[in-house]
């Protein structure tokens, strides 16, 4: 087996790095705790209170795909606004555990930053976001 030159070498490492920085920095961007979708959907059949935020499109949510059951619809490009415009029903949550989601992690996580740099404290994002939550068979909505 031939050895490494270190020009191989250090390229691999900063692709191992990128690989990592990929999956982790929407981890600390948000600065909420990430739960696996099984423990969710436990504390969910449980009766816990949870304002559960989709941050997809609307065209993704409404899409055929659907939305975890019970989810509200407030996508990540409107976020922003509504927390500066001290929107009376987004004021309303602040109180309350949230859980907000998007297809993956990585909108869900800059949309828990959002809310704890606006004062929300009880913010959680699925790990895994809306595909995972399908692989664990939890329940989902869809439009007719």
């Amino acid at each position: 087996m031939e050895q490494l030159d270190a020009r191989t070498f250090w390229t691999l490492v900063l692709v191992l790095l990128a690989g990592m920085a990929y999956r982790y920095i929407p981890r600390w961007q948000a600065r909420s705790p990430f739960v696996e979708p099984a423990k969710v959907k436990a504390r969910l059949d449980a009766g816990e209170d949870v304002v559960i935020v989709d941050v997809r499109t609307e065209y993704e949510f409404q899409g055929s795909s659907g939305h975890i059951e019970g989810a509200v619809n407030l996508p990540l490009g409107d976020l922003r606004a509504r927390i500066l415009a001290r929107d009376r029903d987004l004021g309303d949550l602040k109180g309350q555990r949230i859980l907000v989601y998007c297809q993956g992690e990585t909108r869900a996580a800059r949309a828990a930053r959002q809310l704890r740099d606006a004062g929300f404290t009880r913010v959680m994002v699925l790990k895994g976001g809306f595909r995972a939550w399908r692989r664990t068979r939890g329940p989902i909505e869809k439009k007719p």
